[in-house]
């Protein structure tokens, strides 16, 4: 089931109706719908919810973008705060289209003690704002903003603490793309993607790219990039294959796209590159 517009999600859920059809900011209450299959909003939401484990009040924040399938079970209402925003926001809006948007819900940010009171207090104050009766759209988009900047160093803090668990999904990242062409040899194979791997990894790909950036210093198609110059490098060096050739046996569907890749990373022509 897809709902194309605040309202009709509201309305699916047992929630009253927005009061702007770009932005919603509220509060969960017990009407809210307690279980769901998957379904899939058009725009944007960010959620923090308490007290999702027994005998634990601590704050879990939430995310999912347009059309990005959400699904939800619960035996009691959820206490917490949610933020609406469509896509004709965020694209009159630049400066909030944090990656973390689009990590989905699987990928949540574990807030401590104060991250908790801050988010929180900015939650309500964007809340206090929106439920105004003549409510402004520029404090509200200011309001995300500032608790967007908050909510992306919290997610550095959760990177930097977990190392062991996610140092072993950005070394299975390396290892999947080491073996990359060994793997897809002989097939009807296509360049790699941030995607692909993020789906072997069953992760979104902004999460597995900012994940590895964290790690490394630089982002996964970065990382990809270097990969297949690796491989041209041995084509061009160990084979007879013409240029394009080595652009076909590494997945590019066009020639000129992988030359310039390749003189981009090496500041040399794949043919000036064999030649030395």
């Amino acid at each position: 089931m897809r709902f194309n517009t605040l309202r009709s999600f509201n309305q699916y859920t047992n929630t009253k109706p927005p009061r702007h059809e770009l932005i919603e900011i509220g509060e969960y209450s017990k009407d809210f719908l307690l279980s769901s299959p998957k379904v899939y909003p058009n725009f944007y939401r960010i959620s923090i919810k308490y007290g999702l484990e027994k005998n634990d009040d601590k704050g879990y924040m939430y995310f999912s973008s347009p059309n990005q399938a959400i699904e939800w079970h619960t035996n009691t209402p959820w206490k917490g705060y949610y933020i609406n925003l469509t896509e004709d926001l965020i694209s009159n809006n630049q400066h909030l289209k944090y990656s973390f948007l689009s990590y989905g819900l699987h990928e949540a940010l574990h807030l401590k003690g104060e991250e908790e009171t801050t988010i929180s207090q900015m939650f309500k104050a964007a809340m206090n704002e929106y439920q105004s009766e003549n409510f402004s759209i520029d404090i509200l988009v200011a309001y995300c903003n500032l608790m967007f900047a908050h909510i992306a160093q919290f997610y550095k803090r959760q990177f930097g603490e977990r190392k062991e668990q996610y140092g072993k999904l950005v070394n299975d990242f390396f290892s999947h793309l080491d073996a990359y062409y060994t793997w897809n040899s002989g097939k009807n194979i296509k360049q790699p993607s941030v995607q692909y791997f993020a789906q072997e990894l069953n992760v979104t790909s902004n999460y597995l790219s900012d994940l590895v950036k964290f790690h490394t210093g630089k982002t996964a198609l970065e990382h990809i990039h270097q990969q297949i110059i690796i491989s041209a490098k041995s084509l061009l060096t160990n084979s007879d294959f013409t240029v394009s050739e080595v652009a076909y046996q590494l997945g590019f569907e066009y020639p000129n796209y992988f030359s310039r890749l390749f003189r981009k990373i090496t500041g040399t022509t794949p043919s000036n590159f064999r030649s030395l």
